[in-house]
């Protein structure tokens, strides 16, 4: 196959055009993809408790659970699995809420919850703040970071038992 002067100048300019398409591919679809999709993007689960974190006492507002030898007790009796309940808690986990839906959910945090989970090897409990809204619980963590979380109150708050 012969080319003419002309012939290899097109293939050198289709070459680099090529190969400018393949050098600005990615960044063209992550910018297509962050328009289309920001919710995705944006949202940042993330847990109550870090990983190296573990629960030894949790105050709720009628009810405390305390880790001894025997296992987990509560005081008054809780309905459902004690152990259970504190894995729950345990692993619980959210959508981080910036500051602007913070200031937008303001007016809709009316009775505030105050939870302490004492933890293994610390001497000061982590101090949880939580807000019952329509369709989530918003908590603070302590460390001053909103977590909006999608469960039933009973999953946060355990139903006392009938027999004492």
């Amino acid at each position: 196959m012969q080319l003419t002067r002309r012939g290899w100048n097109n293939v050198i300019i289709i070459g680099v055009l090529a190969f400018i398409a393949v050098i600005q591919l990615p960044e063209l679809l992550r910018t297509r993809l962050a328009t289309t999709a920001p919710s995705i993007v944006s949202s940042t689960v993330i847990p109550l408790f870090t990983s190296d974190r573990v629960l030894l006492q949790l105050i709720l507002p009628q009810v405390t659970l305390q880790h001894s030898e025997a296992g987990w007790q509560s005081q008054p009796p809780i309905a459902v699995d004690i152990a259970t309940f504190i894995a729950h808690w345990q692993t619980l986990q959210g959508t981080k809420v910036t500051a602007k839906q913070l200031l937008a959910l303001k007016k809709q945090l009316l009775i505030p919850y105050t939870i302490e989970a004492w933890l293994v090897g610390y001497s000061q409990p982590q101090r949880i703040t939580a807000y019952q809204l329509a369709h989530f619980w918003l908590l603070n963590n302590g460390a001053g970071q909103w977590l909006a979380v999608t469960v039933d109150s009973d999953f946060l708050f355990p139903p006392l038992s009938s027999k004492r």
